[in-house]
Order: structure tokens, then C-alpha cells, then sequence
């Protein structure tokens, strides 16, 4: 769109796997500080959300909490690092907890994408038998990752749509959901293994423990965790906050390069995804305002 007015009828290129991947972790984990600070304002959410549910521990409170505030968190940082990755580090959006038109388009399809294929996971898992489990979880996540590119583009502002984002990913799914489950079952896996060991030390049993008496013995688990002092809870919630969103922005970097791939979107600052697959066309990305000629102002070759 930076040359031309419409997006591609549908992909410029293949997504190439094992480059992706491989470009995908190094990009992520880089600069640390850069990622801390993209971290910063979702964090900040995530504490704020414990704090809420101490202050009013019940189940209206729990329910409402564990799932806006989460998921406000991950939108926070999600545009925080789309933007970073695509535009560079003058992407980061500041003050640390601004909230605005992109954050609230963001959230809402990601409300409504998790909504409706989750909806549709627990419909066909009811109606087919459990030997289905496994392919209707992989189908629904190759339906998520189809239409994921619908954040990169929402977080730089881009017009852009569901259906563009499913021309974009046709004959690329596969391999877009193949290098999201690569880098993301192993690191979800290490950071489950990870924080098990720190619950089980903070809390004095294991997640596992705990879930099994729950079954048996609500009140005990209740007043075994109010022994737990608050500060150690909130710990506990920060720390899994923190190791959940540094596997997400593996993921997050792996769709802004899919979505440059595959789109041919441009960033207007020199550096970033361009330099990590050996683009030298810098001149195409001095754009000085920041990526883009306006809403929709990016995403031709």
C-alpha cells in the first residue's frame, strides 16, 4: 500500500519455515531492555488484576478478571511488540499505559477470534468422539493462525480485515502454523516445567496437588491459600505474566514476519525484520512518519 492503494489479491511470497523460525528468536530476544519495556504496560495490567481479585475475592470478580485481564495484557503488549517488530523501537507506544483506538480494536478481535473458535472447539469435541481431540485442536489453531495476521496490521494501523488476512495466509497456513507450534510447544513446555518448581515452592504444593483436593476438598484448598500471604500470590501471578509473555512475543515476531512476507508490507524505519532476511532496500522504508502514508498505508510490495 505504500505504492499502491489496494493490498495483494492474496500472498507475494512463501513463508520460508525454518528461516522464519529461525529469525524469529534473535529478533525477540535481541534486546532484552527493548522487550521489558514493550512487557512494561501489560505487567503493569496483569498486577493490577491480582490486586482487584485480593481486594474482591469472589467468583463474579474471578470470572470477569481472569478473562479481560489477561487478555487486556496480552493486547497491550501484543501492539506494543507488533509495532516494534514492524516499525522498529520508536514503535513502542507511549506513556507506558496507553490504551487507545488500537488497543480496543486489537482486544476485540482477539475477544471475538477466542470466543468463536473456542465456542466451535468445545461444540466438535462434544460431537465427535475423543479420537478427534487432537485434530480438531490443530484445525482450530490453523483457523487461528489463517487469520492472526489481522494484529500486526490492526497495531500499525493498517485498514485491514479478517478476509485479507485469510487471502494473505491462503496456501501459507501450514506453514505459518508450523513455525508457531515449533518455537511454541517447546517453550510452553520449559516454561510450564519452570514455573511448577516456583509454585510448588511459593505456595507449598504443586499445581497438580492442589487441583486434586480442589476436587475433593474446596474448602481446604481455600484455606490452605489463605495462609499464603498476598504478596507471595501476586509474585506467583506476575512471574507466569512474565514467562507467558515472553513466549507470546516469539509467536507475536513469527506472525509480523509472516505478515511482511507474505503481504509485502514495508516498514518505513531501516533495520528490524528487513535486516534479519537480508533486505538492503532501506530507501523504501524512510518514510518519516513512522511506517506509513496513513490508515492502510503499508502492505503492498
Amino acid at each position: 500500500m505504500n505504492a499502491q492503494p489496494q493490498p495483494p489479491p492474496q500472498a507475494v511470497a512463501d513463508l520460508p519455515v525454518f528461516a522464519t523460525l529461525l529469525a524469529a528468536f534473535p529478533a525477540t530476544y535481541g534486546n532484552p531492555g527493548l522487550l521489558l519495556r514493550a512487557a512494561s504496560g501489560g505487567l503493569m495490567l496483569i498486577a493490577i488484576t491480582a490486586v482487584l481479585f485480593l481486594i474482591f475475592p469472589n467468583v463474579l470478580t474471578l470470572l470477569l478478571l481472569g478473562l479481560f485481564g489477561p487478555l487486556a495484557a496480552y493486547t497491550h503488549f501484543g501492539v506494543n511488540w507488533y509495532r516494534i517488530i514492524l516499525l522498529g523501537p520508536d514503535g513502542l507506544v507511549r506513556p507506558t499505559l496507553r490504551w487507545d483506538g488500537r488497543h480496543w480494536r486489537v482486544f476485540a478481535y482477539a475477544f471475538a477470534i477466542n470466543i468463536v473458535t473456542m465456542v466451535a472447539q468445545v461444540l466438535l469435541t462434544l460431537l465427535l468422539p475423543d479420537l478427534f481431540s487432537l485434530p480438531i485442536a490443530l484445525g482450530v489453531f490453523y483457523v487461528t493462525a489463517r487469520l492472526s495476521f489481522i494484529f500486526p496490521a490492526l497495531s500499525v494501523e493498517e485498514d485491514y480485515s479478517l478476509q485479507l488476512s485469510w487471502q494473505h495466509t491462503r496456501g501459507q497456513g501450514l506453514r505459518l502454523a508450523s513455525v508457531l507450534l515449533m518455537a511454541g510447544v517447546p517453550l510452553y513446555l520449559l516454561v510450564s516445567l519452570i514455573f511448577e518448581q516456583i509454585f510448588a515452592a511459593v505456595i507449598g504444593a504443586s499445581m497438580a496437588a492442589i487441583a486434586e483436593l480442589a476436587a475433593q476438598d474446596p474448602e481446604m484448598v481455600r484455606q490452605m491459600l489463605a495462609e499464603v500471604s498476598p504478596v507471595a500470590i501476586i509474585a506467583v501471578m506476575m512471574i507466569f505474566a512474565a514467562m507467558t509473555l515472553a513466549v507470546l512475543a516469539v509467536e507475536f515476531t513469527i506472525v509480523a514476519i509472516a505478515f511482511r512476507t507474505c503481504t509485502g508490507w514495508v516498514a518505513a524505519l531501516p533495520g528490524q525484520i528487513a535486516e534479519v532476511f537480508g533486505d538492503d532496500s532501506e530507501n523504501d522504508r524512510q518514510d518519516g512518519d513512522g511506517g506509513q502514508n496513513g490508515p492502510g498505508g503499508g502492505a503492498t510490495p
